[in-house]
């Protein structure tokens, strides 16, 4: 496949106007694909949800409508973050969709990290938005970051057929307790996982945002199910 196909197109979705807008790290992440190599044993390591909902929140922010996003983003997330991924195809597909709904519903806001984002993607201080990524973020009143992305061309999305909140959330929450459990195998602390599950907008199987109680409930129903006889290995997000 050709690496550089899919930030063709996507050059060409954003025009000329918003070509300035396809930053080093997008353009790392949409050639190369996550990179673990780059990450050294004290990070966290990302997965492909991350990736997801980063290049979803920049599409946002450059203007692209949710239907344009969801197009180019699966096919991205398909092509180039499956190596990373044990789920199949199909499953890539419908995650990614509820994904860029999320980012789109929630309006998540872009905040690219420079050089400490999390994927260790290239930076470069000839980036249009370095300096302003650099500022010290305000506050919304829903207590989002600030950093408003460009008028969003409308698009049907009101009209995509909703579903129970427990599916709507389920791949979003079963890749948090999966980063959690590998987290906690290293010996990592939950309060502070708690702060980088809502750091990283990833919300709970009812897509509330993460307490220490709750991470603390969901991690005992994972070893209570671990202890049944008629269990099976890995993480259970049914219910």
């Amino acid at each position: 496949m050709d690496k550089n196909r899919i930030l063709d197109n996507l050059t060409a979705l954003l025009g000329d106007t918003g070509r300035d807008l396809a930053f080093p790290c997008i353009q790392d992440l949409v050639v190369n694909g996550l990179q673990l190599s780059r990450l050294s044993s004290s990070d966290f390591i990302p997965n492909r949800q991350d990736v997801t909902q980063y290049l979803a929140a920049w599409s946002r922010f450059a203007g692209l409508n949710e239907n344009t996003c969801r197009e180019w983003l699966t096919e991205y997330a398909v092509a180039m973050l499956a190596s990373i991924s044990k789920t199949s195809p199909s499953g890539i597909r419908h995650s990614t969709k509820s994904n860029v709904k999320y980012i789109y519903r929630d309006k998540v806001t872009f905040t690219c990290g420079r050089e400490e984002n999390q994927f260790r993607a290239r930076c470069d201080y000839a980036c249009p938005v370095y300096a302003e990524m650099g500022k010290k973020p305000t506050k919304t009143q829903g207590g989002k970051v600030s950093i408003e992305p460009r008028d969003v061309s409308p698009d049907d999305s009101a009209f995509l057929p909703t579903v129970p909140v427990k599916e709507f959330y389920r791949d979003q929450f079963q890749a948090a307790m999966e980063f959690v459990c590998r987290e906690l195998e290293k010996g990592a602390v939950k309060t502070k996982l708690v702060h980088i599950l809502n750091e990283r907008g990833m919300k709970t199987r009812t897509g509330r945002k993460w307490t220490y109680g709750i991470l603390c409930t969901e991690v005992k129903k994972l070893q209570e199910m671990d202890k049944s006889p008629s269990s099976d290995s890995g993480v259970r997000t049914s219910g």
